[in-house]
């Protein structure tokens, strides 16, 4: 039998490290088992930051080494598991934790269970698990301590809580478990209100088990406290072993654990690229002069014929960039579906298709980046040239971790039952290759003409005939209003039914209360059919006017337009995705919590209703979500919290952000990304597309736990979102990059030449959690609506 707690002790439990060596061959090692969990590297950061650790990371539904658990889990001197969704009745959603527990004595280690990993502990020791009176999702609370044991010195604390099931303590007196903390919960019991208390820690009165239910590694929860209980437990799990002599054993080659990914052969497509790439150069040449009245969209009305493909971005409401055509100007377009990949030469009228798993089509994207990197420009302008394009919600699906026995649908719908079953849809990825550009700075006044071309850089070439051409024309504003509602005036506007989405709220509710997920963002969508205008020339201006008019109506952050191939895109999003400079930061600025700006709705007003529980807890699960998503890039110690649950002002409504940075260091990469050998590069263009494959779809569109909040949406949505959800920015070949998230956006796809009718879809929706009312979610959804939808209203007032 495994000795008492109480003989526990050791002298030494390692010291403290904000900025750990994760590397160094000194390190203890803790086995940490994820349940595909969308906070876990957030639990493995805050180990190695805490503890002078080095953790590897397994899945639930991984094999053990060699078919041995005790011989492998003989190189770590303790495990952590980790919270999940799901519930621990179901073996599936909890894997080898049953293992963990059924060890034999003389194989013992210390392990910590959190969330699902302390449900699974009690439930083995025949404690109860059931669901709670109401969950609790994304809410602090302060629980109350035994001040004993891991909770030595620490009276009551407040912590985060994202858990809708609990160890009923009071239908069972287990006899091998104690519990050493508890949450005063009120409940309502045939109109009485009274307080129960809900276990929230555990340990094993012989063996060196733990758990707690509350989630120490949130943002929101009592850091110091938390790191005093995590060094609590270490100190004890260090002192069981050296009573029992375990240690000793060194730590295991990181690739015996290795994440469920796809070896694909290298690309030929990659090769193809580079081959069409060849007139851009290693020097971004460039021309500027003040921007007077001078506009973005008098300059891209210049320099892009109408039905030409063009893009025009901005970035942090700071810069604005503008496509230009150039021999050398190429367009990528794939299909996830069907996985063909398209390369088409503009003005060669050529195109390659190619068979192209998603895996392939980011690792050609990385070798063209890595291969044409330009490494000098004007250092206050973003973009030197590159990618400028879109990424789908549905290739952002493909991009998450999935079970190794879930089924992946995440591209297969049943259109009969979808609103926009007879609608084209759109390539998930559409990308324009950019050797010429023109970048204004909104805060400067600064206009920068720009060419990687070589034969752009001499004296009157194409950058001063620009110049030139530029500075001498004068913005006019010609007043398109009539032209636009001749067209929309005989629009059908097919809204979503309200009993639907209200019943799909009810749906996603009922997941939230099994555990499936802590936040579930439902979206449904609008579509406005048209009767094209009369002439080829006019369908091609139509898009480019809309665009016009939602910038007048609802200027935004990342304004957009694009025209590419098909598709058409006008945007007004104000929620940044994912930011890179070109040294080594990334930066990501979830929005989650709006209020519509209407009449006597002041800052102070928008920050008391942004600051319920309810909204406070959206946006608490994204941003520990995307805290997450960081860490698995860049590691422990490389991500902080610059601004959290702050309200902004974005127009037409106030909504609430949530900053966090993280720093790329080559040499001590995140979980996500350590075992790919094309990071090995100091080339941040690489990093950043890398770190956008492994953030995508965006966590605010999506809810947590990514994985399993993506497959109940599927389902319960039943239509592809395609644009809307998806992201769109650039790929800096300097190394920078910038993405905005596709809400408050519209987006068709119909060929110029096609006279038939066309529609226009335009996506809204909000984040359902447990306090979500069906009348609130619908009056938040058409509120986001609103705000692209009115501009499809003839006569509109912009």
């Amino acid at each position: 039998m495994a000795p008492l707690l109480g003989n526990w002790d050791a002298s030494d439990s390692g010291p403290s490290s904000t900025r750990p060596d994760t590397g160094s061959s000194s390190s203890k090692s803790i086995l940490y088992v994820d349940a595909y969990d969308s906070f876990s590297y957030n639990v493995v950061a805050m180990l190695e930051e805490t503890l002078d650790v080095r953790v590897a990371v397994m899945t639930i539904d991984s094999a053990w080494p060699d078919n041995s658990i005790d011989d492998f889990l003989r190189h770590y001197e303790a495990v952590v598991l980790g919270p999940g969704p799901g519930d621990p009745n179901f073996p599936k959603d909890v894997g080898v934790m049953r293992d963990i527990w059924d060890l034999h004595d003389a194989d013992l280690l210390p392990v910590l269970g959190i969330c699902l990993g302390f449900q699974s502990l009690c439930l083995h020791h025949d404690v109860s698990i059931q669901r709670l009176p109401y969950p609790l999702h994304g809410q602090v609370r302060r629980i109350t301590t035994t001040q004993s044991d891991i909770f030595e010195e620490l009276p009551d604390t407040e912590v985060t809580l994202y858990h809708s099931l609990y160890a009923n303590a009071d239908a069972s007196c287990p006899k091998d478990l104690e519990f050493l903390a508890w949450l005063s919960l009120d409940e309502d019991q045939k109109g009485c209100r009274r307080k129960s208390l809900i276990p929230m820690a555990v340990r094993h009165r012989e063996k060196p088990f733990w758990g707690v239910q509350f989630h120490p590694e949130s943002c929101k929860s009592e850091k110091d406290a938390c790191r005093t209980l995590l060094r609590n437990w270490w100190k004890m799990s260090l002192g069981f072993n050296k009573l029992v002599g375990r240690g000793g054993f060194g730590t295991l080659p990181e690739a015996i654990i290795s994440p469920h990914a796809e070896t694909a052969a290298f690309p030929d497509a990659a090769y193809e690229m580079l081959k069409w790439s060849a007139s851009s150069s290693a020097t971004c040449a460039f021309r500027t002069f003040a921007k007077g009245d001078l506009t973005a969209e008098a300059i891209s009305e210049v320099l892009n014929q109408p039905g030409s493909p063009t893009v025009v971005f901005q970035s942090n409401g700071r810069h604005t960039i503008v496509s230009v055509p150039s021999p050398g100007s190429w367009r990528l377009e794939y299909h996830v579906e069907s996985q063909d990949l398209t390369l088409d030469q503009l003005n060669k009228e050529s195109a390659v298709e190619k068979p192209l798993s998603v895996s392939q089509l980011w690792d050609a994207l990385r070798y063209l980046m890595e291969m044409k990197k330009v490494n000098s420009g004007h250092s206050q302008v973003p973009f030197w040239g590159g990618f400028l394009g879109y990424f789908s919600y549905e290739l952002g699906l493909t991009c998450l971790p999935h079970p190794k026995d879930s089924i992946q649908s995440s591209t297969t719908y049943d259109h009969a039952s979808s609103t926009n079953g007879s609608v084209q849809d759109p390539p998930d990825v559409s990308l324009l290759w950019c050797e010429r550009s023109v970048v204004i700075d909104n805060s400067s006044g600064t206009v920068v003409v720009q060419s990687t071309r070589e034969l752009d850089h001499s004296p009157g070439s194409w950058l001063d005939e620009t110049s030139s051409l530029l500075q001498a024309h004068h913005s006019g504003s010609e007043d398109a209003t009539e032209f636009l509602d001749s067209i929309l005036r005989e629009g059908v506007v097919t809204f979503p039914e309200e009993e639907q989405y209200k019943s799909q709220i009810e749906a996603c509710k009922a997941e939230l209360e099994a555990g499936e997920s802590y936040e579930l963002c439902l979206s449904c969508e609008t579509a406005v059919s048209l009767r094209p205008a009369a002439t080829e020339t006019d369908r091609a201006v139509f898009p480019w006017e809309l665009y016009k008019r939602l910038k007048r109506y609802n200027p935004a952050a990342f304004s957009a337009f694009a025209r590419l191939g098909d598709v058409k895109i006008v945007s007004s999003s104000p929620e940044c995705f994912i930011n890179w400079d070109r040294l080594s930061t990334l930066e990501m600025k979830p929005m989650k919590g709006t209020v519509r700006n209407s009449p006597g709705m002041t800052m102070e007003k928008a920050r008391e209703i942004l600051g319920s529980t309810k909204e406070m807890a959206e946006n608490l699960m994204i941003a520990d979500l995307i805290r997450h998503d960081l860490y698995g890039i860049c590691g422990s110690g490389g991500v902080h919290v610059e601004k959290l649950l702050e309200v902004e002002d974005h127009g037409r409504v106030f909504s609430m952000i949530t900053h966090v940075k993280g720093e790329i260091r080559p040499d001590r990469l995140g979980c996500a990304v350590r075992h790919m050998p094309q990071l090995k590069t100091s080339n941040m263009a690489v990093h950043g597309l890398t770190a956008l494959q492994k953030c995508l779809p965006p966590g605010s569109m999506t809810g947590a736990p990514k994985e399993r909040s993506c497959m109940h949406l599927r389902q319960i949505e039943a239509r592809k979102r395609g644009i809307y959800s998806g992201v769109m920015g650039f790929l800096d070949l300097g190394g920078g990059g910038s993405f905005s998230v596709m809400i408050r956006t519209a987006f068709a796809c119909f060929d110029d030449r096609d006279d038939r009718p066309h529609t226009w879809r335009i996506g809204a929706g909000g984040a359902i959690t447990t306090l979500s009312t069906a009348e609130g979610e619908w009056d938040e959804m058409l509120t986001k609506l609103r705000t692209v939808g009115t501009v499809f209203i003839p006569t509109v007032s912009t």
